[in-house]
């Protein structure tokens, strides 16, 4: 055991004394979204041939590209205490200076500090570049690259494929099955407080307008603190299914039972749920947020209405719902318009254009 054991220390600390290893830095698992991106990352950068690891704890580590990719691991921790022989890296999903939000402002309020000490921001979209540059962050300093999808964990069903998700998961054949597979709900728990620029709100006036029409609408959702959407919906009596799963490697199944997918947010830096919903051949209608308002083709691979706007998401709804022809238009460009996302390509993104210059080609 003991012999086991200074192997083991061996490995560890000969690991340590490697330079120029890349180190994808998160707060903990509980962080979810953020969590699983610094996990696709680093197993794609090692396919490349990459020493990438993830860390909890950077503060002590010396000669190495540290990647935040979560800025309040980065901005609450003690940044300044890094090493200057690091090349630091952080990412910026969303978030405007304008936003009245504490945490925002907080946020916004140490980035000043923090610039000097930052090769990079990374960010996943325009209006979030935007908002920066607004700020007052160099445009020399920041980069876009996309947040990745694992393709290979989607695909479209067959009809037989979907008919039988559906019987296992209680949706009936004839119902209309509109996703939200998200947190919209303040804290951990049971989410009752809505995380209002996540649009919980919009997402339930949206589906209280079509409730009019279509007596057979049904909501099926996922992930963690959907109390006030699920209440919502009690409510205004259209019946949902809810899951969260522990594994987010199930999700797939469940995009695979669905006609339509709803994005309602205020603000974004993705959201993922765009590019899983391309990569099943689900039509996708979205507020202008985040990724959607650089991918979405209007009219071409989904439609956009301006965030809060619940008649123009209510009428593009309800034309996809009208509108065969349309639904398999957009199925098929989602599925087209998502291979470049793919996190092999994205990665590659991050190899070439953020750690190369340091590393050298691998």
């Amino acid at each position: 055991m003991g012999r086991n054991l200074g192997r083991f220390r061996s490995m560890i600390f000969s690991r340590f004394r490697q330079k120029n290893c890349i180190y994808h830095v998160t707060v903990d698992q509980g962080q979810w979204v953020l969590y699983q991106v610094a996990v696709r990352l680093t197993e794609e950068l090692k396919k490349r041939g990459r020493r990438a690891y993830i860390t909890h704890n950077p503060w002590p580590l010396k000669h190495q590209i540290l990647h935040f990719g979560d800025r309040y691991a980065y901005l609450q921790g003690p940044f300044q205490s890094l090493h200057p022989s690091n090349h630091v890296f952080l990412t910026w999903h969303h978030g405007d200076p304008k936003d009245p939000n504490v945490g925002m402002q907080q946020m916004f309020e140490k980035l000043p500090a923090a610039v000097p000490y930052f090769k990079t921001l990374v960010v996943s979209c325009e209006i979030t570049r935007q908002h920066l540059l607004e700020w007052g962050m160099p445009a020399e300093k920041m980069i876009k690259i996309p947040i990745g999808v694992d393709v290979s964990r989607f695909s479209l069903p067959t009809p037989t494929e979907r008919q039988r998700i559906r019987a296992e998961l209680g949706i009936p054949d004839n119902a209309i099955c509109i996703g939200s597979f998200q947190k919209d709900g303040e804290g951990w728990g049971d989410g009752m407080t809505p995380k209002l620029i996540k649009g919980p709100d919009i997402f339930l006036e949206v589906i209280s307008n079509l409730a009019v029409r279509y007596a057979n609408l049904m909501v099926l959702l996922t992930g963690p603190s959907r109390g006030y959407v699920k209440q919502g919906l009690e409510k205004i009596g259209v019946p949902y299914i809810h899951h969260f799963l522990e594994n987010p490697a199930e999700i797939g199944r469940y995009y695979q039972a669905l006609d339509l997918y709803l994005i309602t947010s205020r603000v974004e830096g993705g959201p993922i749920a765009l590019m899983e919903s391309w990569a099943s051949g689900i039509p996708v209608v979205s507020t202008r947020v985040g990724m959607p308002a650089d991918l979405i083709m209007h009219g071409e691979n989904g439609l956009l209405a301006e965030v809060e706007d619940t008649n123009v998401l209510t009428t593009h709804m309800t034309r996809l719902i009208e509108d065969t022809d349309l639904r398999r238009k957009f199925a098929s460009a989602g599925v087209q318009a998502v291979k470049p996302l793919d996190w092999s390509c994205v990665a590659e993104q991050y190899d070439r254009l953020l750690y190369q210059s340091i590393l050298g080609t691998s």
